[in-house]
């Protein structure tokens, strides 16, 4: 299982670095499909879904977040494309600055991959091998997490159109998508818990998103 972990891992954060290359409207679409809060948390999600144990499931979804940031902001650190070369107001050099931003930022979504992965890993978990209500409300209060940074997104950006309102617009989408797919699979699965838990756990993820955008951190 570890193998996988660590394959996904390494894929996600690569691929995520070279996603920040590209221009509209293939940015936009790169966001959606490996450097969103969605794209994060489906694969810590479905890491702990079909990891066997509930130790395990966690363990597995923290791990290949931690990972994933660990090679992106490593890539960002040897490419040095994004804080080499800075210079400060009075012309002096900031890439001592820069590169320690690159360093705050990593230690902020590694805290964050440890928490988060480790609260998706658990939820994957329960989905699958807890009763049939409470996996319902597990799948609605990750669909809520999954969701939460487009609905911000789009409720900032609104009634503004465009490419990054329609990835914002998919990302809620897609979280329904796989927390329904991954609750479908049970024999009896519990649909209005499923929508209940969403929309409880929504108000308070879709705030959270808001206040974790805002703090710009890279």
């Amino acid at each position: 299982m570890w193998g996988w972990v660590a394959g996904a891992a390494v894929v996600l954060g690569g691929v995520a670095f070279g996603v920040d290359f590209l221009g509209p409207p293939w940015s936009a679409l790169g966001l959606l499909l490996t450097s969103s809060g969605f794209a994060w948390g489906c694969a810590a999600l479905v890491a702990g879904f079909v990891a066997d144990r509930r130790g395990r499931s966690m363990a597995a979804a923290a791990a290949l977040l931690a990972i994933a940031t660990v090679v992106y902001y490593g890539l960002i650190a040897v490419d040095g494309s994004r804080w080499a070369g800075a210079t400060l107001e009075d012309g002096g050099s900031a890439t001592a600055e820069s590169l320690f931003r690159v360093g705050e930022a990593a230690l902020f979504w590694l805290v964050a991959s440890a928490v988060g992965g480790t609260l998706l890993g658990w939820l994957g978990h329960t989905i699958r091998r807890s009763g049939d209500r409470a996996a319902a409300v597990a799948a609605g209060c990750a669909l809520a997490l999954l969701a939460g940074q487009g609905a911000a997104m789009a409720l900032r950006s609104w009634p503004v159109t465009g490419w990054w309102l329609a990835q914002a617009m998919a990302q809620v989408v897609g979280a329904v998508a796989v927390t329904a797919a991954l609750l479908g699979r049970r024999e009896a699965p519990r649909w209005w818990s499923f929508a209940a838990a969403s929309l409880c756990c929504g108000a308070v993820a879709v705030p959270a998103w808001s206040v974790v955008s805002g703090l710009q951190v890279g």
